[in-house]
């Protein structure tokens, strides 16, 4: 999901670490939780069944908009946090 990583891992950058100076560990777990959540977003089609519906262990929508608007009931500068470290590691989803 994260842009930022996948091009460096894709340029040899991510070796052991990766740095990340712009975001704190807090934020990065939070960061993690979404993406984990949202991780199906980006799904490849073979995600799905033959009957073109989605496999169980797809989130419905509705859940993702239930965890979505617990996710952001947080504080301005946590939710400020948030969305610095979503635009630096590029999470195009946090945005839609």
């Amino acid at each position: 999901m994260s842009q930022t990583i996948k091009h460096m891992i894709e340029d040899g950058c991510a070796d052991n670490i990766i740095p990340l100076p712009n975001v704190t560990g807090i934020i990065l777990s939070k960061v993690i939780e979404y993406c984990k959540r949202h991780v199906d977003d980006c799904a490849p089609a073979s995600a799905y069944n033959t009957d073109d519906e989605p496999s169980s262990t797809l989130i419905s929508d509705a859940e993702l908009k239930a965890f979505d608007a617990e996710f952001i009931k947080v504080d301005q500068p946590t939710l400020f946090d948030l969305i610095l470290a979503a635009n630096y590691l590029n999470i195009k989803s946090f945005w839609i």
